[in-house]
């Protein structure tokens, strides 16, 4: 952090070297028409000229530049102090060399620290970089010269050499700047709705492969739904035969999307950013919630569960606990998936081991249940023993699930601290 905020100065540096010379050298042609009557071959540049220069910069910045400081600093694609450094040291480099006697060429500090953000940003890959807010951007480029230039013509019209005409034109031109600035402030597109946005739609493009390994997480979750409400059905008292069914059929789906998700690692579509074996094993953890989820939806077609209000209820519990649980894991693969997109900054690692964490915890507040639950059933179940047994073995392949959620969780943690 402290290197980029060495770099921040170098750039700072670099902007006034150049972008302060493009913006009062003009002003010094003005000048000197003003003060001797014609233009020579060569413009003096006062002191006092340079100073304004600066101070013009100075005030854009302290004024406006919050919005380009906020576009080029995190709607682009995401920074962190090492890509922030990366940026700002090639871009103040790149400037500087341009502002050299033996070169002096007039260059944006603007155009070459965007370029210099999205080229840290696509080495975490393409899909790092929101290229819909670097469209906007090129586009501001390409139309800022004709804007400019027609704005020039305007200006200088409406005003014709009179100074009286001058004092009602600037105002109305600051006006209509300031009023074109406030009605466009939420136009931008953030970085994070693209990352938000990312999915399996084919209209997008080529899902990556933790994209897909999030929708795997996705059906797999909805296997997990299903069960609960199966398990839910049979503890009232009803049939859960749709609902059983629906969980088999979920868990299919689950498997399709694995097989599919396998073959395309076999492909090599990506660059997968580690071993393909890890992340089959990866995979395989994740694929067995759903298989647990199915086995406790076929456990109930056995028999009925043992008649008992408070066992009953304490099942209901646990399975809902067990929901919990993999809702969480969900959301820690699409942590995992966000973390992938945005190039693996340390942001989105401490969030996916917060996550992580929550998962565990939410399994042990599982396993809490899942001891009540039995404790009480092996305590009053002696009138229908073979029912109370089959409803302990429920609540066993209950905590299987919630087991699964934290192992396959907690084989993310290579990828938080590695």
């Amino acid at each position: 952090m402290w290197l980029q905020v060495i770099a921040a100065a170098y750039v700072a540096f670099a902007h006034g070297a150049n972008d302060r010379s493009n913006a009062i050298g003009p002003m010094a042609a003005v000048y000197q028409v003003l003060d001797d009557g014609g233009l020579g071959e060569i413009a003096p540049v006062p002191t006092w000229l340079v100073l304004l220069g600066s101070i013009g910069i100075a005030v854009g910045v302290v004024t406006w530049g919050w919005r380009v400081m906020e576009t080029i600093g995190s709607k682009i694609t995401d920074i962190t102090p090492t890509r922030g450094f990366a940026a700002t040291f090639g871009a103040a480099t790149t400037v500087l060399i341009f502002s050299m006697p033996f070169l002096a060429v007039p260059v944006s500090t603007t155009h070459t620290l965007v370029g210099a953000v999205v080229g840290v940003g696509l080495a975490g890959g393409a899909k790092a970089v929101d290229f819909r807010v670097f469209g906007k951007i090129i586009a501001s480029w390409l139309a800022s010269l004709p804007a400019a230039g027609f704005g020039s013509i305007v200006i200088y019209v409406a005003v014709g050499s009179d100074p009286i005409k001058l004092l009602i034109v600037i105002p109305i031109a600051f006006a209509a700047i300031i009023y074109s600035i406030w009605a466009t402030r939420d136009g931008e597109v953030f970085v994070d709705d693209a990352l938000a946005d990312a999915g399996g739609d084919s209209d997008k493009g080529t899902p990556t492969y933790f994209e897909l390994f999030h929708t795997h997480a996705e059906a797999v979750e909805d296997t997990v739904n299903h069960m609960l409400e199966a398990v839910n059905i049979a503890a009232d008292g009803n049939d859960p035969s749709e609902a059983i069914e629906a969980t088999i059929a979920a868990e299919l789906k689950a498997d399709n999307v694995k097989n599919d998700l396998r073959r395309r690692v076999g492909a090599g579509t990506w660059n997968l950013l580690m071993r393909s074996d890890d992340f089959y094993h990866m995979l395989a953890r994740q694929d067995r919630i759903a298989d647990y989820a199915q086995n406790v939806a076929e456990q109930l077609s056995f028999r009925p569960l043992y008649d008992n209000a408070e066992a009953k209820a304490l099942l209901k519990e646990m399975a809902q606990s067990v929901a919990k649980t993999a809702a969480t894991y969900e959301d820690t693969v699409a942590a995992l998936r966000d973390l992938t997109l945005s190039g693996y900054t340390k942001a989105g690692r401490e969030k996916l081991g917060a996550l992580i964490d929550d998962v565990n915890m939410a399994e042990h507040e599982s396993d809490m249940v899942e001891s009540r639950a039995a404790g009480f059933v092996f305590r009053i179940g002696e009138d229908d023993p073979l029912a109370a047994v089959h409803m302990y073995r429920v609540l066993q392949r209950l905590d299987d699930v919630s087991n699964a959620c934290e192992t396959a969780a907690n084989a993310f943690l290579p990828i938080v601290y590695n």
